[in-house]
C-alpha cells in the first residue's frame, strides 16, 4: 500500500480538522462528534484516496489528464451544492455555526471537499472510460470496489450522524 499518498490524504483530510480543534474555542459540536469525522474523513476517505491512487497508477496510460479541468468544475460544483444542502437544512455544527454562515474550519473543508471530489471524478471517470482494461487488472478492479465499499460507508456513517 502507498505510505506517501495515504500520509498526504490523512493529514488534507483528517489532520487539519485537529489543528482547527485545538484552537476552537466555540460551543459547536466538532468532528470528534461525528462517525462521518472520525470514521470517515480519519479512516474511509483515506482508504478511497489509495484505492484511487493505486487504481491511476495501474491505469496511469489512460488517464484522461486533458479532462482534469471539468473533473475540478465538476468537484467544485458538488462541494457548493452540498455546502448549500447543509446550510438550507440547518445541519449547523463548528464549520457553519448558522445556516449559510461558515466558520474558518468550514471555508477550509470547502476546498478540501471540493479537491477530494475533484479527485474522485478524476478516478470515475478513468475507471468507466477504461472498464475493459479495469477488469483485466486485478489490483486495478480490487482498488475500485474498495473504492466504492469505503464510499457506501461514509455515506452510512453521514446518515448515522444526521438521521
Amino acid at each position: 500500500m502507498p505510505v506517501v499518498p495515504a500520509a498526504i490524504s490523512w493529514v488534507l483530510l483528517f489532520g487539519y480538522q485537529w489543528a482547527f480543534y485545538l484552537s476552537y474555542h466555540g460551543h459547536q459540536r466538532t468532528v470528534f462528534s461525528y462517525y462521518s469525522g472520525i470514521v470517515g474523513d480519519g479512516l474511509l476517505i483515506p482508504i478511497v484516496n489509495v484505492a484511487g491512487f493505486m487504481l491511476l497508477r495501474q491505469l496511469s496510460p489512460v488517464i484522461p489528464w486533458r479532462r482534469a479541468p471539468i473533473y475540478v468544475l465538476l468537484g467544485l460544483a458538488t462541494a457548493t451544492a452540498a455546502y448549500l444542502l447543509q446550510a438550507r437544512l440547518g445541519l449547523v455544527n463548528w464549520s457553519m455555526p448558522t445556516a449559510f454562515s461558515w466558520s474558518d474550519v468550514g471555508q477550509f473543508h470547502f476546498f478540501v471537499l471540493a479537491a477530494e471530489l475533484s479527485y474522485c471524478y478524476l478516478v470515475l471517470a478513468t475507471a468507466i472510460n477504461n472498464w475493459e482494461v479495469l477488469q483485466q487488472d486485478s489490483t486495478a478492479r480490487r482498488a475500485f470496489a474498495a473504492s466504492w465499499l469505503c464510499l457506501a460507508l461514509f455515506a452510512a456513517s453521514l446518515a448515522a450522524d444526521y438521521l
